[in-house]
């Protein structure tokens, strides 16, 4: 039987991530959110401040093992922090869900090439927020292409060529790759040879200062305002076969549907935290604000929509959690996964949308952080793929 009760140093986590969210999250992320360059915002000295105290802390480093510098976290504490941080803001939450990809990487790999070893030490003694990783997979052609399999005319554009011991890169990822301006490490899904189909897909852990490799400008968007989003570049990047993780073949299914399926139980989680911060702040405004002579909490209108919304927060956390314990015995469950994020990410547009009516007039005022709620929460339902084509690849599976 799954137990929801939690252990007093998992609670003792949860509360000290929710006091550095109130604290230092939440304020920096309302700075940032308003620098309408993205460019500006990243190289800002509030994004330094706030990487570098996340990082002091070791949110980047919660789910790499101790054996190497992480802290070693499960998959059911790490559900939890991330909710937490993304009750502060789910931009700077998802930068520290994305940052360690590359170092998780980089420990199978420390036998293979010298910068592993190198980056992993690196990445889990960082201090600043310098170090980062980043998944590049989507291309400006293909999004929910990457779970076409057996169509051999659907693959990636960009490829790798064998060149005696080294692949030649060319081609380009689209500007949704999170943290891809910011990132310094790369995993990289490129077609592999002229493989057919998408099966044909190779996976490679590279360095991101490779000559050859650039960045576009960071995507200006609706909302995740503070994740750093951008295209990136390859013009006949040359790279050492050991940066090859995986040729393609019938592991590259395996190795999408492991990482969507976590993908995927990450993008509820933040989605519940933006609908929690949300609701937390109208619930309180709703015993404060005083109309028609009582507070507005009073009314029964807005108190069904702030009972509905506890309703169904507590509904989607339950069934992400159910998600994040099949990922911790190692039963990973695709639709699982898959309606846990779908059910959330929906949920935190309805009830944000109702939370900015509890304020009334005063919800769409950017001094409101409900505003800004609204807008983080639309981009959940298409994060690592839209709702609808996420609802289509669960239902195969049934």
């Amino acid at each position: 039987m799954v137990d929801f009760a939690l252990t007093e140093e998992v609670e003792k986590i949860r509360d000290m991530t929710r006091e550095f969210a109130k604290k230092e999250l939440r304020p920096a992320a309302a700075e940032l959110d308003l620098i309408q360059d993205p460019e500006e915002a990243y190289t800002s000295d509030t994004m330094r401040r706030v990487l570098s105290r996340a990082y002091e802390i070791g949110f980047h480093k919660m789910t790499l093992g101790t054996d190497v510098g992480g802290l070693g976290a499960p998959a059911m504490t790490s559900t939890i922090v991330q909710e937490e941080l993304a009750v502060g803001d789910a931009g700077l939450a998802s930068h520290l869900l994305v940052a360690p990809m590359i170092a998780g990487s980089a420990v199978a790999g420390r036998d293979r090439h010298p910068f592993y070893g190198e980056y992993l030490d690196a990445f889990v003694n960082d201090t600043k927020g310098e170090h980062g990783g980043a998944w590049a997979i989507t291309e400006p052609q293909h999004g929910s292409d990457l779970f076409q399999f057996g169509q051999p005319a659907i693959h990636m554009e960009a490829k790798a060529i064998r060149d005696g011991d080294d692949y030649v890169i060319s081609g380009q990822k689209s500007a949704f790759v999170s943290n891809g301006w910011m990132a310094d490490a790369f995993l990289l899904m490129v077609k592999l040879d002229g493989g057919d189909g998408m099966e044909g897909t190779a996976t490679f852990a590279i360095p991101g200062d490779l000559p050859g490799m650039s960045r576009g400008k960071p995507l200006d968007k609706l909302g995740l305002r503070t994740l750093n989003q951008a295209e990136v570049f390859f013009d006949d990047v040359r790279i050492p076969r050991e940066f090859l993780v995986m040729p393609g073949g019938p592991a590259y299914k395996l190795l999408i549907e492991r990482i969507v399926t976590a993908g995927n139980t990450a993008v509820g989680t933040l989605a519940v935290g933006v609908a929690r911060a949300a609701y937390e702040e109208a619930l309180a405004y709703a015993k404060e604000r005083v109309q028609g002579d009582k507070v507005i909490f009073e009314h029964q209108v807005i108190k069904m929509k702030l009972f509905n919304a506890f309703r169904q927060i507590e509904a989607s956390r339950a069934l992400l959690w159910k998600s994040s314990w099949l990922l911790n015995t190692g039963k990973p469950h695709l639709p699982t996964a898959m309606a846990a994020r779908t059910l959330a990410s929906d949920m935190a547009m309805q009830v944000t949308a109702d939370m900015v009516q509890v304020f009334g007039g005063y919800g769409i005022s950017k001094e409101n952080p409900v505003e800004k709620f609204y807008r983080d929460a639309k981009l959940l339902q298409i994060m690592d793929g839209t709702n609808e084509v996420v609802s289509l690849r669960a239902a195969e599976e049934l």
